[in-house]
């Protein structure tokens, strides 16, 4: 089952004031063999990542399979949107376009973001919400 790891481990493991503790956590999950990317993802982490941090990014980034972005991603990401609205959720639009992509491929979204959790309860959004507390 690919694992989509989510920007919110991409813009910690590569922060350089993130504790070497959180960044080895981290890495167990992108050095996961089922670990994947998709084009929202890398979008949101390149998007304030400086050249330095961008170099980095890229190299570990090919490095991974990239879920291809299905041809209805945005009517799809709209109708799943609409679904969180009539249940009282504020998705944000780059949350749902990654969970469409993960929905799309029956992936795994891996994440410390727990904005997630409102969307999967309208969906069929499988996720593991990670917790930083351990730090």
């Amino acid at each position: 089952m690919p694992r989509l790891v989510d920007a919110s481990l991409w813009i910690d493991f590569s922060r350089a004031r993130s504790p070497e503790s959180l960044k080895d956590f981290i890495a167990l999950y992108i050095l996961d063999p089922d670990a994947c990317l998709c084009e929202p993802i890398t979008f949101e982490v390149l998007r304030y990542a400086n050249e330095e941090e961008t170099r980095h990014l890229q190299a570990l980034f090919h490095a991974l399979p990239m879920l291809v972005t299905p041809a209805n991603l945005w009517s799809d990401a709209a109708d799943l949107g609409k679904r969180c609205r009539r249940s009282g959720i504020t998705a944000g639009s780059l949350d749902l376009l990654i969970a469409t992509v993960a929905l799309h491929h029956d992936a795994e979204l891996v994440t410390f973001d727990s904005d997630f959790e409102q969307i999967a309860t309208v969906s069929m959004l499988r996720m593991t919400l990670l917790r930083r507390s351990f730090v």
